[in-house]
């Protein structure tokens, strides 16, 4: 028996196993560890992921390390992005050939994007190296969640509803100025939120509307007084799913 482990993506210290069931009565069931070390060419540290998530103002920035892991020096090149401008990033040279440390920071004022930093070398075994780049920034007004399932979701299930808190992150007062949405599939009813800034808005699936197992998605759009204006949107999944054909029931004949 040969066990053979793909280690594309790892780094560090490595551990898999394989179970091994057999007649044996004494030992039906055995356990092969493999566990190693993988040293890279490159190690990037602390993880070829970045991610922002908050309130742009109070986002640190993030730091990668690329560190010489097989023995071999290495130069980087170029420093390469697809995020337009939404990220910044500066390159520092710890030691020569053997240590680059790369500064990511966030330039988003509010919003959502993916991408990512390729950096080039002058290793041929390593000529690129992917860091992927990720942010979820925060404006004034926070909602959450932004995507619900109404209605009802299964058989003998009454129908259910959905809430929506609107919430100011800075903690000051403000107001929903609009709010649209399908009228046909949806009631929406807008309350205070106890001691903080903020509304609640419960979402209410219009079941009679659907019929019997179907299942439509809708928007529930929204605008405040906060500035900068922005429009918030709620991915909303209405449900009406249908029982299940009781036993016995007699069928119906083409």
């Amino acid at each position: 028996m040969t066990l053979k482990v793909n280690l594309t993506g790892y780094q560090g210290s490595v551990k898999k196993s394989a179970v091994v069931f057999s007649n044996d009565p004494v030992n039906p069931r055995t356990i092969i560890a493999l566990q190693g070390v993988v040293r890279t060419l490159i190690d990037v540290q602390p993880s070829a992921n970045v991610s922002f998530r908050g309130l742009a103002e109070g986002l640190s920035p993030s730091t990668v390390d690329l560190v010489a892991g097989g023995g071999e020096s290495f130069r980087v090149l170029t420093v390469e992005d697809n995020l337009e401008g939404k990220v910044g990033h500066e390159l520092e040279t710890v030691r020569e050939g053997k240590h680059y440390r790369l500064k990511v920071v966030n330039r988003l004022g509010q919003g959502n994007y993916n991408g990512f930093l390729k950096v080039r070398t002058d290793l041929p075994q390593k000529p690129e190296i992917m860091i992927r780049v990720s942010g979820f920034i925060e404006g004034e007004i926070r909602v959450q969640p932004q995507t619900l399932m109404v209605g009802k979701l299964g058989p003998q299930q009454p129908p259910r509803m959905g809430k929506v808190r609107v919430t100011n992150n800075r903690q000051k007062p403000f107001r929903i100025t609009k709010v649209t949405y399908d009228r046909d599939l949806l009631d929406v009813v807008e309350q205070p939120v106890p001691n903080e800034p903020g509304f609640s808005l419960e979402i209410r699936p219009r079941i009679d509307k659907l019929a019997v197992g179907e299942r439509r998605q809708t928007v529930v759009a929204l605008e405040t007084d906060a500035k900068p204006s922005e429009k918030y949107e709620i991915q909303v999944h209405v449900m009406n799913a249908a029982e299940p054909q009781q036993a016995g029931a007699p069928m119906s004949r083409p």
